[in-house]
């Protein structure tokens, strides 16, 4: 929580030197009501955030900071164009024509970061196997769809469409698959929209961390009623050829381990391992894993976190072959607590496992 407050007095300086520059303000009173303004709309949105920590009040604090902070990018990139111009030049650009490529860089960061987030794209890898398997299995993987406020039945019916026309065996969630709760689910009926993800073989899901806040049963009830299976640590085997082992969250203090779960299921044939953190690499690496699927990480969501989450994941998004098991991670088809995404993109999976020639 202090980290929030010392956040928010240093988001007040940064924004009232940049809106100062832009404004450019003469009279004491200007200046003074300036600075004010933008110290008491940080602070009620602290306030505001902090009655809700961490969930909907919160996120909408969230969104303000990170707002905010897409002014810095805008500066810093003006600020190189600025140096640029005058080096090849030899000259500076008039006042007033920098502040107006300011307001259009920042609405061209804040226009990307949206576009990113509520345009996925679909990626599409092929995995081979040495085990038997008599025809490729064409998987769909979505994750993080964080159902909630700000990601709906709009953003459910495209993630259909997009899945419906790769006509895909089998369709899995990799967790989060709501956004803390199932109000907006309930009070918007997304169950409706939800209810048309289908598949030959079936769609499964197992929970996620943010489907763990206390509506995990709710969450899982409400799913099944749309038709997807949820794995709990349960393993199904599809076209009696290639077994799907789902397991819970690491937040679930009862969940097998993976050696354990394998010891359901024939592990000569492929088998799919599903989770939502990516957290378990040296776990699943030694084990007759064939392929797992997992999200979590949003990939970073937004810069520098995009690059900062390589320096502490074992693989934070994309794919890596590690001792025979071919590891995903997607970064998701949602956002999370607030609808930007700046370095990722909202994305779909389509994965063909098919047995090696």
């Amino acid at each position: 929580m202090w980290f929030f407050i010392v956040f928010t007095q240093i988001l007040v300086i940064m924004t009232s030197v940049i809106v100062w520059w832009f404004i450019q303000p003469s009279r004491t009173f200007s200046k003074v009501a300036l600075i004010l303004a933008i110290f008491v709309i940080n602070n009620v949105a602290l306030v505001y955030g902090l009655t809700e920590y961490w969930y909907e009040r919160f996120h909408v604090y969230l969104v303000i900071s990170i707002l905010q902070g897409f002014m810095l990018y805008a500066v810093f990139i003006v600020a190189i164009g600025w140096l640029i111009y005058r080096k090849l030049f030899q000259r500076a650009l008039p006042p007033k024509l920098v502040r107006s490529f300011a307001v259009g860089v920042y609405m061209g960061i804040v226009g990307l970061a949206v576009f990113n987030a509520y345009s996925p794209v679909v990626h599409n890898l092929t995995v081979t196997t040495d085990k038997p398997m008599p025809q490729p299995l064409k998987i769909a993987l979505v994750s993080d769809t964080h159902l909630g406020r700000w990601f709906g039945n709009r953003q459910i019916q495209k993630m259909v469409a997009l899945i419906d026309a790769q006509h895909p065996d089998v369709v899995v969630i990799a967790g989060d698959i709501m956004n803390d709760t199932t109000i907006a689910y309930d009070n918007t009926n997304m169950h409706e929209r939800l209810s048309q993800l289908k598949a030959p073989l079936g769609v499964y899901a197992t929970l996620g961390n943010h489907d763990y806040q206390g509506y995990d049963e709710q969450i899982a009830r409400a799913i099944e009623k749309a038709g997807i299976k949820a794995l709990d640590s349960e393993s199904v085997l599809l076209d009696d050829s290639v077994w799907l082992v789902g397991r819970s969250d690491d937040v679930d203090l009862t969940r097998l381990t993976a050696e354990e779960l394998l010891t359901q299921v024939d592990t000569d044939k492929p088998v799919i391992f599903l989770e939502h953190r990516p957290d378990n690499i040296k776990e699943i690496s030694p084990l007759p894993v064939d392929l797992h699927l997992s999200g979590h990480t949003h990939g970073g969501q937004i810069f520098p976190l995009t690059t900062l989450m390589k320096w502490f994941k074992p693989l934070a998004h994309g794919t890596k072959n590690i001792e025979d098991t071919q590891f995903l991670v997607t970064s998701g088809y949602g956002f999370g607590p607030v609808p930007f995404r700046l370095g990722t993109r909202s994305e779909v999976w389509i994965i063909t496992l098919q047995q090696a020639d």
